[in-house]
């Protein structure tokens, strides 16, 4: 495939995601303030820079939302990136949708998170996973609450977990949608100290490694490792445990994703 057809992509640190494609700027999950700090636990203190204002972003045509929680869908960040895009679409579950609302953004340009494959522009697609957080759970239109994001192009696909653990109906849907190329997974495990903390964590870097090896995927992003302290992992204990083992991916930094 000729590279200038490529998507340019970013990562923002957590789950958030820019993806840039000819004319077309899709966001996921941006993250692009203190909220969690000021709002929720003053000693979840942002590690990772800010990367943009949300002011600034005046050209971004999609916004997708995994899941309702603050460091993925921020009432500081996504108001405002609403009135510096007007043209801008929301997407997202139903807790997501109805928060976005409550925000000011108008129903007219949110739209559910979609289960089939949705046409976002200059031949990118998507297409909703549910995710695990902890569990799948569905709304009362048997929709799930929260969800991944699978995006294809040219005959390559990008998956973004979102927050999610392992389970069989995970392992199921990108069983069924393989096979993928990239897929960027959290990593935070779920663990007795978060839980007592009222952390809901996702995966363990192993756990992340054994999904991606039966799903079939062929390159691996450790992500939602990065942003608070409390909830971190360690580079050097991702880069071991890929190490020990011969895992059949490779194993790829956040700067180095491609679509």
């Amino acid at each position: 495939m000729n590279t200038a057809t490529r998507a340019r992509i970013e990562h923002l640190g957590q789950t958030g995601l820019r993806i840039d494609l000819g004319d077309l700027t899709v966001l996921v999950d941006p993250y692009l303030s203190h909220s969690v700090q000021e709002l929720d636990a003053p000693d979840l203190v942002r590690r990772v820079p800010i990367p943009y204002q949300p002011h600034e972003l005046t050209t971004v045509d999609w916004v997708l939302i995994t899941h309702e929680h603050m460091d993925h869908c921020d009432p500081h960040t996504l108001p405002a990136l609403a009135l510096a895009s007007p043209q801008a679409r929301f997407m997202g579950p139903l807790a997501v949708r109805r928060q976005l609302e409550q925000w000011g953004i108008s129903g007219e340009r949110i739209m559910p998170a979609p289960a089939d494959k949705f046409d976002l522009g200059v031949g990118l697609s998507v297409q909703a996973i549910p995710a695990a957080h902890p569990r799948i759970r569905f709304d009362q239109d048997g929709q799930p609450q929260a969800v991944g994001y699978l995006f294809k192009h040219d005959g390559r696909s990008l998956y973004l977990a979102g927050d999610t653990s392992v389970c069989d109906e995970l392992l199921e849907s990108l069983e069924s949608a393989g096979p993928i190329d990239t897929a960027l997974l959290p990593v935070n495990e779920d663990n007795f100290f978060r839980r007592r903390r009222g952390i809901v964590g996702n995966m363990s870097i192993r756990e992340a490694f054994g999904l991606a090896a039966e799903a079939g995927i062929r390159s691996v992003v450790p992500v939602h490792w990065d942003m608070f302290a409390v909830n971190s992992a360690s580079p050097e204990e991702i880069k071991a445990v890929y190490k020990a083992e011969a895992w059949p991916f490779e194993l790829i930094e956040a700067g180095g994703i491609s679509l």
